[in-house]
């Protein structure tokens, strides 16, 4: 980023991209796209889409690897999104990378996470990731914590890829050219659509499930993830009880739903309380122990490959249910 009269925007050119580090030019060749210039609040699937694209149509073109220099507050999502996109025959590293200063700060975090990209970009890992700070996490892993401390994000139910030190050091778990049996990405692997009209509703104590009633009943709407509180749990009783909701969704309307925590991820693993043992017998799906985030991401992914194979309700509910809870790149246990 650099800031222009008091506003901040994204380099344009790779000469002005390489002068955040010029010392890049010692050890890599960079070509540089620019496929959206906005700010990442801005980001919607169809971003996603085009990111998973430009890696794809470029993944024969001799390139070591490829560094995403993404804004911090949505890419958690986009990240996510985009590795179910290039999906698990992925045998190159993504790197997505950001900042919590602009690059003209003394002692920001700019420059050295792009430095510390790129490095990571040369090494054997065949997925995709978010390098900040001291870090390598697995992209589908990790959530965003903090709006000003160096170290934003965190893998909460995962250990880090890798260590940033004097070198990368690349741990046993993560996913490498070398341990990963991969024929390389093709176009049956290649999935980079995401479904419209998910509806996400965090809930808060006393929320009255008939505000959310008229969101249903629109034909926009195809999904509905309800952030729920602790494990899973859903309130279950009187007039402010979600399990109508879900009953009418699911079986009457055809809207898969998918229950995420308000927590850190291994918070949704299956609970055995009644509130949240209710919501999945009115048919709601869990979502295991993956972040909201990815969740989210994976939710829109499945629903598209749902959708555009034309199947029938009941058919429709299994295929996601199945899908969500099956393990695609590493995004869950």
């Amino acid at each position: 980023m650099k800031e222009v009269a008091g506003v901040f925007r994204p380099a344009l050119s790779v000469d002005e991209f390489l002068d955040i580090a010029p010392e890049l030019r010692d050890f890599v060749e960079i070509d540089l796209v620019v496929l959206s210039n906005k700010d990442s609040t801005n980001i919607t699937p169809i971003d996603w889409a085009n990111i998973a694209t430009a890696i794809y149509e470029r993944r024969d073109a001799n390139y070591k690897g490829f560094v995403v220099a993404h804004g911090t507050d949505t890419m958690h999502f986009c990240s996510s999104a985009v590795a179910f996109a290039l999906g698990e025959e992925l045998n190159f590293p993504v790197v997505f990378t950001g900042a919590q200063t602009i690059p003209s700060l003394l002692g920001g975090d700019a420059r050295r996470n792009l430095i510390n990209a790129c490095r990571v970009a040369l090494t054997e890992l065949a997925e995709v990731v978010i390098s900040f700070g001291d870090y390598v996490f697995r992209a589908c892993r990790t959530q965003k914590v903090d709006e000003r401390k160096f170290a934003a994000f965190e893998s909460p139910a995962f250990p880090p890829l890798a260590y940033i030190t004097e070198t990368i050091d690349v741990q046993p778990l993560a996913f490498t050219q070398s341990n990963k049996q991969s024929a390389g990405m093709n176009s049956e692997s290649f999935k980079p659509h995401f479904e419209t009209g998910v509806l996400q509703i965090e809930l808060i104590p006393g929320l009255e499930p008939e505000l959310i009633w008229p969101m249903i009943q629109t034909p926009s709407c195809k999904g509905l993830i309800l952030k729920s509180f602790g494990a899973g749990n859903v309130p279950s009783q009187g007039p402010f009880s979600f399990i109508e909701l879900i009953e009418e969704a699911v079986h009457a309307r055809g809207i898969p739903v998918i229950l995420t925590s308000q927590f850190p991820a291994n918070s949704t693993t299956t609970t055995a309380y009644e509130p949240g043992v209710r919501a999945r017998e009115a048919g709601a799906i869990p979502t295991g122990n993956m972040t909201s985030a990815a969740a989210a991401a994976k939710f829109r992914w499945i629903l598209a490959r749902a959708n555009s194979q034309g199947l029938q309700a009941e058919k429709k509910m299994r295929f996601v249910a199945e899908s969500m809870m099956h393990v695609y790149i590493g995004e869950m246990k």
